[in-house]
């Protein structure tokens, strides 16, 4: 028989894959900022030009730069820039906040630790409906006492309401044996 698929299952690296998420997210925001502006945008930076963007989590200078770059062993490539060489750093390579920040402003976002302004007058909370209760309904106490009365107590109220706080829900308040022996008879369970 002839199948009109094919699967392909492929390990990657988790260190892989977290690059190319990220990279993928970036490459998002520059194609939206390319559309929108028509501007050219870059994957890597010189260690002057990440430190002039003073972005969060990122030393302010260029040295700072470097030195966070070689221990973090950031993605870096050579680059000929006039006479000299010096090194580039990919963008994904950056700290997260750094990142996101550099994002942010590709998108024109408000900065990462901007808050919003609270807003003065907050309009009235509406007032809860009152449901009115349905005559119907039974406590949440007397599933448990009927099954007391039943299986352990042959019928005894008085010794089922003894047994009873022990069988309840901890939010469930323990009602009088009057009020038990009320709703018992309401309900046509008990007779008067």
């Amino acid at each position: 028989m002839m199948r009109n698929s094919f699967d392909l299952t492929v390990s990657v690296p988790a260190d892989e894959w977290a690059y190319m998420k990220r990279r993928v997210v970036y490459l998002e925001a520059a194609l939206l900022r390319i559309v929108r502006d028509g501007e050219k945008m870059r994957e890597w930076f010189a260690a002057a030009e990440l430190a002039g963007l003073l972005l969060p989590g990122l030393p302010s200078s260029i040295d700072g730069v470097a030195r966070k770059a070689s221990k973090e062993g950031w993605m870096r490539r050579k680059t000929k820039a006039g006479s000299r060489w010096m090194h580039v750093y990919h963008v994904t390579a950056l700290p997260k906040r750094a990142f996101d920040a550099l994002i942010a402003r590709l998108l024109d976002l408000p900065d990462i630790d901007e808050t919003a302004p609270l807003v003065d007058v907050l309009p009235p909370m509406p007032r809860p409906q009152q449901i009115e209760a349905d005559t119907n309904m039974a406590p949440p106490w007397v599933l448990p006492l009927m099954r007391i009365m039943k299986t352990e107590t042959a019928g005894n109220l008085s010794e089922a309401w003894q047994r009873l706080p022990e069988r309840l829900p901890p939010d469930v308040a323990l009602p009088s044996v009057e009020e038990a022996a009320s709703i018992l008879v309401q309900f046509g369970i008990a007779g008067k």
